[in-house]
């Protein structure tokens, strides 16, 4: 099945199946976990994870369940984290700082996590030329030269509200093709760029309702 035929609702949960599965112990299970168990740790039904499973072509065997390498090999190929993935972060404050070291020690410490990140970008004078891991702080007016030379897709935009759509306009002109935006506004984007907003306030004040 093409990717670009698989509903949005469905890719989102797509990573969540694949967590469940890289926390597993196949021996814990025998190698298989039923639609079942697997719905249950994914706070799923298991009428749902049987049928976006078979969107995406990976089906079980009745009375045993799926095969757990298989699907996970299946969903990470569908997700396109079977192969290394370049990430670059725009705005380098205390979240940038935060998002940059999770990723690092993640790709560094387990062997299946392919999303690398290769670029930063700030335009704080004070923190040009420092390292995080290895990976240096560039300044913003670099970013379309070290977009190309560097060769990513993918960028995590973590700046401040009023600076956040310049960002955009320059990611939509270096190529970038996927951007996570942590910044608290919505974001004109060109449409062949995919853009995921995180706001942490509204999700917080959201969370606030149910105290």
């Amino acid at each position: 099945m093409e990717k670009e035929s698989i509903p949005d609702v469905v890719i989102r949960r797509l990573p969540i199946y694949l967590r469940v599965l890289e926390t597993l112990s196949e021996d814990s299970y025998g190698n298989v976990i039923s639609s079942f168990k697997l719905g249950e740790k994914s706070g799923v039904s298991p009428a749902q994870v049987r049928k976006d499973l078979g969107i995406v072509g990976a089906f079980g065997k009745q009375g045993l369940g799926y095969d757990i390498a298989i699907l996970r090999n299946k969903l990470k190929h569908v997700l396109n984290l079977d192969k290394e993935i370049k990430v670059g972060i725009i705005g380098v404050g205390n979240l940038g700082h935060a998002i940059a070291r999770y990723i690092i020690q993640r790709y560094a410490t387990e062997r299946d996590y392919h999303l690398k990140l290769v670029a930063l970008f700030d335009s704080n004078p004070e923190a040009i030329g420092e390292l995080i891991n290895g990976v240096p702080i560039d300044h913003i007016h670099s970013f379309h030269d070290k977009a190309l030379e560097l060769g990513f897709r993918m960028v995590v935009i973590a700046v401040p509200a009023e600076a956040a759509q310049a960002v955009m306009d320059e990611c939509a002109i270096a190529g970038i093709e996927a951007v996570l935006n942590f910044a608290p506004i919505h974001l004109k984007a060109p449409k062949v760029i995919r853009v995921h907003n995180t706001d942490l306030s509204i999700d917080l004040m959201h969370l606030a309702y149910y105290l």
